[in-house]
């Protein structure tokens, strides 16, 4: 179990962190993305993409980790976009009723987008 986190920068002004993750978002790895996450906080970066679409399975912790940041990013002001949700890693969010909280973009381009003007579709 193994999980990747490619993070780098997007926007017009380079204002929105983008973490691409590959692999198994799980109680095993979360740990990987919580540290990624941490230290765009620590940069102030409000406004975050993640890119999902690697992503081949997700259990509870780590829906616990994203729905952590999310909350932190909704209370500065900022904006957390989803896409490339897969359909069993979609129905994970679904289920767990995430889905209805954060937005979710069908491309990486649409998804910088919404976080760089800190909309949300949803």
């Amino acid at each position: 179990m193994n999980l990747s986190v490619v993070v780098s920068s997007a926007g017009e002004s380079g204002n929105v962190g983008v973490l691409r993750l590959s692999g198994e978002l799980d109680i095993a790895t979360s740990g990987t993305l919580r540290q990624s996450l941490d230290a765009l906080r620590n940069e102030g970066r409000e406004n975050l993409v993640l890119d999902l679409s690697g992503v081949t399975f997700c259990d509870s912790t780590g829906l616990g980790t994203v729905a952590t940041h999310a909350r932190w990013v909704m209370g500065v002001g900022g904006a957390l976009v989803v896409c490339g949700l897969r359909p069993d890693v979609e129905a994970v969010f679904a289920i767990s009723g995430l889905s209805t909280v954060l937005p979710t973009a069908n491309s990486l381009d649409h998804a910088v987008e919404l976080a760089a003007a800190g909309t949300s579709p949803n």
